[in-house]
């Protein structure tokens, strides 16, 4: 009985974060590329512009901002999708972030 008792005043197990499943950086990046930067290319434009709030919506990842942002930011980008970026607009991490990109 002394037993039960002390289980009730027990500590709770440490708890351990929740992993978000679901979109990578990768899968930002090439949704990114296959919406914007490929009908970009097609139309024969020299510029695309698109703005984390864009990939947001179009992918329903609300408030993943800054897995949004770092991966369009990376270098590795640009590098994937053949572009050059001209401008940043708007927060470091946050949905007001735009991009605007020279399509080479």
């Amino acid at each position: 009985m002394f037993n039960r008792l002390l289980n009730l005043f027990k500590r709770p197990a440490a708890v351990k974060p929740v992993e978000v499943k679901g979109a990578s950086a990768d899968d930002v990046r090439k949704y990114a590329k296959v919406t914007f930067v490929t009908p970009a290319r097609q139309r024969g434009e020299k510029r695309v512009t698109f703005s984390a709030m864009d990939l947001q919506r179009g992918m329903n990842l609300h408030a993943h901002a800054q897995l949004v942002c770092g991966a369009i930011d990376a270098k590795k980008f640009a590098e994937f999708a053949r572009l050059e970026l001209v401008k940043r607009e708007g927060a470091k991490q946050g949905v007001s972030a735009k991009w605007t990109f020279k399509v080479l």
